[in-house]
């Protein structure tokens, strides 16, 4: 009989919400704790150096090296395939939920929820079953019943980031060297992939969606 321990690893930028999430797990003797850090440069030097099953990780943790959010998440599978991801996050939008269910998590939790639920999820992850808090389950069925295609195609995906630097459309078509209406289209049929209708959502969920301002972009 296997008794080896659950090995879990936390990611979040707040002392306090690491010392609560290590403090959940207590009552489980078979997780194993394995290190607690603050940002993705100190997470993957952590994951480097040990072996793990399951991270726990903030989805909004700025300022390391691999990035957060989906961008972290994309990392974390091409470098770890086998390692169980638990998100958690305090975003309240189906296109974001679904974008991150899309990567394939493991578990899902919000922070608007009990941290109990971490530990429920990690349980979950053990048993590879996938696990979303109550706060997650209830706006899961707000997303549309068929998939989106969240991938944008190399053309869209630059539109996007030049827009989201601040360049107009016009602006755009020079650097392109396309036309206008063709700019238009690739910027509406990208936002639509997304899920995404208006420019201030756009804008406000850009770190999201791997879309952050470049700073000398423009």
């Amino acid at each position: 009989m296997n008794t080896a321990p659950f090995r879990v690893a936390v990611a979040d930028d707040h002392p306090m919400v690491r010392l609560g999430i290590e403090s959940s797990l207590d009552g489980y003797p078979m997780f194993q704790v394995i290190g607690a850090v603050a940002d993705s440069t100190e997470l993957v030097a952590l994951l480097d150096a040990q072996p793990c099953e399951v991270l726990i990780t903030d989805f909004a943790m700025p300022g390391g090296a691999h990035g957060d959010g989906l961008q972290l998440l994309d990392v974390l599978h091409a470098r770890y395939p086998e390692l169980l991801v638990v998100v958690m996050t305090g975003i309240d939008q189906p296109v974001m939920i679904q974008a991150i269910l899309a990567r394939g998590v493991a578990g899902l939790v919000s922070k608007a929820d009990d941290v109990a639920h971490v530990a429920h999820a990690v349980t979950a992850a053990h048993a590879h079953r996938r696990y979303l808090s109550p706060t997650i389950a209830a706006l899961s069925p707000a997303v549309p019943g068929q998939r989106r295609t969240l991938r944008l195609s190399p053309r869209e995906q630059e539109v996007l980031q030049l827009y989201v630097d601040g360049l107009s459309i016009t602006a755009i078509a020079e650097r392109l060297q396309l036309r206008k209406q063709t700019v238009s289209t690739q910027k509406v049929s990208g936002m639509a992939k997304l899920g995404i209708e208006r420019d201030a959502d756009l804008f406000k969920y850009a770190a999201e969606l791997g879309l952050a301002n470049r700073d000398g972009a423009a």
